[in-house]
């Protein structure tokens, strides 16, 4: 199966909305609104958007849709995610498991607990 990143900011938000755990109630237009100044890309699996990719000033944010996690990620699209020389994200309570993956691919913690790319 493929998994890559597609231009299609509308749908981006749409699935990524849907997909995001939050902690607290948030309406779409606030949600929109805040990501009005990031890239946001459609994760797609073969035909079905799973997720998306927020992207702004090196850092790098996923939400997938509860039955895609766990199974959408490949080291190719990792590697695309992660592209960018300043890149790096955070990994949001709840999502542990994501600990071990990105140190299987060579991310290290930094000081304030970014995720980085490792040499």
């Amino acid at each position: 199966m493929a998994t890559r990143l597609v231009d299609d900011r509308d749908l981006a938000l749409k699935v990524g909305f849907q997909a995001t755990d939050w902690s607290h109630p948030v309406a779409y237009e606030d949600y929109a609104n805040v990501l009005q100044t990031w890239d946001v890309k459609a994760i797609i699996r073969n035909d079905t958007c799973v997720g998306a990719a927020y992207f702004k000033d090196g850092e790098v944010h996923v939400s997938v849709l509860p039955e895609w996690r766990r199974r959408w990620a490949t080291r190719r699209i990792i590697a695309e995610l992660f592209a960018h020389e300043d890149a790096h994200t955070r990994i949001m309570p709840g999502h542990e498991y994501m600990y071990g993956i990105f140190d299987r691919l060579g991310f290290k913690a930094r000081d304030d607990g970014a995720l980085v790319k490792g040499n």
